[in-house]
């Protein structure tokens, strides 16, 4: 195919990817609409379409994905239903200052995917802030800021899972890139966030701390030590969901209701799409293609790591679309793709997501504090731009040195 038209064909099938997203449509049926519509672009026939819909779906990779990214959020209803994350709060609210606990609230929430989940913290942040008398700017900041810090480091973000899936990444190989990010931004968040805060009252009471912190603790550390151990992800999270129910006490009835509540169609689709998207980019040899002729014309191999990721990350406002389409991009173009260059990807993604003004945990905190967005800019944007620096040249140093 002529470059020119190849490069314009990109754009139409990305293009509409991002403008779906944009417009609220699943991002399963993004993909899948993008996908189709580069394959038909690239020559692919209605047969071809079909066929490679079939390979999808019949591979291992795709139950894999399927069935975690399914679990992950029957997880964290379980541990809502049975009372436990509240175990956990309690725990650490009896432990910790008063001004830690801002933090812990976000962060615990965090640890599982809630579309718009800040708006499930948010409520619990204001009355510990309302005590301390912390500003609206300020709540919107601590909510969004430890909200989204697992995302450097655990593995049981959905998107993380999916880059790794795709590139053929060990999770673990990828979270210790992004150790330094995530400490910083931890530190960060400490120092200018929750250190200011003046603290009204000393806080005292630590006699049930070992039994509510561990009882509420125990199914997540079971689920990731397991997996660090090096069980099978799917069998990890059951374990974690069946820890859970006989911790709290969860009687049939209520565990059909959280298998009803937990599963999410809309990331299944997700991951389907993502899959059928990355496979019509390979079988079409579409990264080849794109990958070859931009090196070619003075394009630098990292940008595919960075600049890319950082410009759907931004516009789409949605990490795991900006991320998929970016490594589906480069998972088979490239003879050998590092760990870091993937921890590139995956943080320039989660960054242009976590900074862009359509970001929706963002929208809905501003709202429930009713903060002025401009303000929080003015923090949040400068100390991300740091972060994301300091990642830049972490990875780019183990690239080119190490």
């Amino acid at each position: 195919m002529d470059v020119l038209l190849g490069f314009l064909a990109l754009a139409l099938s990305y293009g509409l990817v991002i403008v779906l997203v944009i417009k609220h449509v699943n991002y399963g049926l993004a993909l899948f609409s993008g996908a189709i519509v580069l394959g038909m672009l690239f020559g692919i026939d209605i047969m071809g379409i079909i066929s490679t819909l079939l390979i999808t779906a019949s591979e291992r990779i795709t139950y894999e994905l399927v069935l975690a990214v399914a679990l992950i959020p029957i997880f964290a209803q379980a541990m809502i239903e049975s009372k436990l994350i509240d175990e956990l709060i309690a725990g650490l609210k009896m432990m910790l200052s008063q001004r830690a606990v801002l933090a812990i609230i976000p962060s615990v929430f965090g640890l599982f995917p809630m579309m718009g989940g800040a708006l499930v913290s948010a409520p619990l942040i204001d009355g510990e802030a309302g005590k301390l008398k912390v500003d609206s700017e300020r709540r919107s900041l601590i909510n969004l800021w430890f909200r989204h810090m697992w995302f450097f480091i655990s593995p049981l973000v959905t998107t993380l899972i999916v880059v790794c899936k795709i590139t053929n990444k060990n999770i673990y190989d990828i979270i210790i890139v992004n150790v330094p990010a995530f400490i910083l931004y931890v530190v960060f968040g400490y120092i200018f966030l929750i250190r200011p805060i003046r603290v009204s009252s000393s806080h005292n009471g630590r006699r049930s701390f070992s039994y509510s912190f561990l009882k509420g603790v125990f199914p997540i550390t079971v689920t990731i030590l397991t997996n660090v151990l090096g069980v099978h992800l799917i069998i990890s999270l059951l374990l974690g969901i069946f820890s859970a129910i006989l911790l709290g006490k969860v009687n049939l009835s209520n565990f059909i209701e959280i298998i009803r509540k937990g599963f999410r169609w809309q990331l299944v689709a997700s991951v389907l799409g993502a899959l059928y998207f990355r496979n019509i980019i390979k079988y079409m040899h579409v990264d080849t293609f794109i990958v070859e002729n931009a090196i070619a014309l003075g394009f630098p191999t990292l940008a595919f790591f960075s600049l890319i990721p950082l410009i759907f990350g931004f516009i789409t406002a949605e990490p795991q679309t900006s991320a998929i389409m970016s490594a589906s991009l480069v998972s088979d173009a490239f003879v050998t793709i590092l760990p870091e260059q993937v921890a590139l990807l995956y943080v320039s993604s989660f960054l242009a997501y976590f900074t862009s003004p359509l970001h929706l945990c963002l929208i809905l905190t501003v709202g429930f504090f009713k903060s002025k967005i401009k303000e929080v800019f003015k923090w949040l944007v400068p100390s991300s731009i740091l972060v994301y620096l300091v990642q830049f040249l972490f990875c780019y140093l183990l690239i080119e040195y190490v």
